[in-house]
């Protein structure tokens, strides 16, 4: 059953200008107007009950009885997003003071200096949404670390035509949920064997892992639940984002350091 802001789209022909405020008043004050009888909303809209009446008709529904539902219904959907935000927002917060927590645990130094000496820089995913963040990873790479890179296209075959190229100190970013993909991690051994001066550095939602196992270093970050239902979960992935940057401003600050 479509809610009440797509029934109002939907005959959005229909409605005149006194119409539209009418609706726009109602939606913004969906509970309020929803517990009123029609006598007492026609009073606080100065309108005439059979003005509601007929503007019931104009977008699709039967009645005022109908109209009252429908605003006790998008009342609730605006308070259950409401609550949902805030508490993504918690956990979104949550999650990136964890994050900066976590990276000051550790020491980049031997990483900075093989991102720095390395010439040759690739990345693979294993998804759509690891694509994406493969792709601020180059970005931010090229532009505040000075270092291209190559995203490589996420099949597995692409990395069995990498054992063919790959150089020594190349490097290798892997950015996998799980890092328990047997074929990739397959592959990774198989690229160790070939190529032993290949660092491969990892990004994670879980710490310990195969991929991670394989992997000179590995990063780690949580993503954040947006929200959840019976058949599936909708993540944010701020965290991710938030870990690039610490990365690339701390190569920054070593090659000053290095500078010096």
């Amino acid at each position: 059953m479509a809610g009440l802001k797509a029934k109002i789209v939907d005959h959005a022909s229909n409605l005149n200008g006194s119409d539209k405020k009418i609706l726009n008043y109602l939606l913004n004050h969906a509970k309020e107007c929803s517990e009123l009888s029609l006598t007492k909303l026609a009073s606080k809209l100065y309108a005439s009950e059979s003005a509601i009446f007929r503007l019931c008709k104009k977008i699709g529904l039967s009645g005022y009885s109908e109209l009252k539902f429908e605003l006790a219904d998008y009342a609730k959907g605006e308070q259950h997003m409401v609550k949902q935000q805030e508490t993504f927002a918690e956990r979104l917060i949550k999650n990136l003071r964890a994050e900066l927590s976590y990276f000051r645990t550790l020491d980049f130094d031997r990483f900075y200096q093989k991102l720095h000496e390395t010439d040759n820089i690739y990345i693979y995913t294993t998804g759509w949404q690891q694509a994406s963040i493969a792709n601020y990873l180059s970005s931010q790479l090229l532009v505040d670390a000075g270092k291209p890179s190559t995203i490589m296209p996420s099949a597995i075959s692409e990395l069995q035509v990498f054992h063919n190229w790959v150089k020594d100190h190349d490097q290798l970013f892997v950015i996998s949920y799980s890092g328990e993909d047997d074929d990739l991690c397959n592959q990774l051994e198989q690229l160790r064997l070939v190529n032993d001066k290949l660092t491969i550095t990892s990004l994670t939602t879980i710490k310990e892992s195969r991929l991670s196992s394989l992997s000179d270093f590995s990063l780690y970050f949580q993503p954040s639940l947006y929200s959840e239902k019976a058949d599936y979960k909708k993540w944010g992935f701020s965290p991710a984002y938030v870990l690039i940057d610490l990365l690339i401003d701390g190569y920054c600050e070593w090659l000053e350091r290095e500078a010096l």
